[in-house]
């Protein structure tokens, strides 16, 4: 019988914002596969290390994690693989991916590859609490409320955008913003709404920093894990 695959959100960072069901799913799986360079490396299995145990099979899984030509796909298919192969030797298996699978998130595309290479597979996707909700609550900044409308951008992909983007109305999330950052600052200043932004990066880590001024941040060096909130 085929044991079950498992998408697993871990959040913005912080270990005590996983989920109960992501820590159920951990203490049943035997084989932890996660985005990294080696076995032991990478941001979503540092989330979980308290949780890990001896008998776990712990296996990283390097993606490409940028835009262009190879945009992470081969990797998605060795993550596919692998779990297609766990499962068939009943061993219970979860993929880690920070945040919610399903929100910009790298398990999206492993979930849409195993249902259509391995149906036969029992799939799970465990949701996770995404970043831009973990920081609207660190911030205080109610995300949208009643009539409102919330825009959340992949913010890499649109650069040339952003003035148009922010002129839809209400809030928005930019999520991995440090590329976008001095394009922002300028719509927003265009605007007169600089104050009405926030940079978060790594939300829940130990070097985790707020900048409520966007241009004190310009010059410092960000993580890949970084969002702006702006505010309506």
């Amino acid at each position: 019988m085929n044991a079950p695959c498992r998408i697993v959100g871990v959040g913005p960072g912080d270990p005590e914002l996983l989920t109960l069901r992501a820590l159920q799913v951990l203490s049943e799986s035997r084989t932890i596969l996660h985005a990294g360079p080696r076995d032991d490396v990478g941001f979503a299995i540092e989330i979980i290390a308290e949780h890990l145990r001896p008998d776990h099979a712990v296996r990283g899984m390097a993606l490409a994690m940028r835009r262009g030509p190879d945009d992470g796909s081969v990797g998605y298919d060795r993550v596919v693989t692998a779990l297609i192969e766990e499962s068939r030797r009943g061993r219970p298996s979860a993929f880690l991916t920070e945040g919610d699978p399903m929100l910009f998130g790298t398990g999206s595309y492993v979930v849409e590859r195993l249902k259509a290479l391995a149906p036969d597979v029992p799939l799970e996707v465990v949701p996770g609490i995404p970043a831009m909700s973990a920081a609207a609550a660190r911030l205080g900044w109610p995300l949208a409320q009643k009539e409102e409308i919330l825009t959340i951008c992949p913010a890499t992909y649109h650069h040339d955008q952003v003035g148009e983007i922010l002129d839809r109305g209400g809030s928005s999330c930019w999520l991995k913003a440090a590329g976008v950052l001095g394009r922002l600052i300028s719509e927003l200043q265009a605007r007169d709404r600089l104050e009405h932004a926030a940079l978060v990066e790594r939300l829940g880590r130990p070097d985790e920093r707020i900048f409520l001024d966007l241009r004190d941040a310009v010059s410092r060096e960000l993580s890949y894990f970084s969002l702006v909130l702006v505010r309506s």
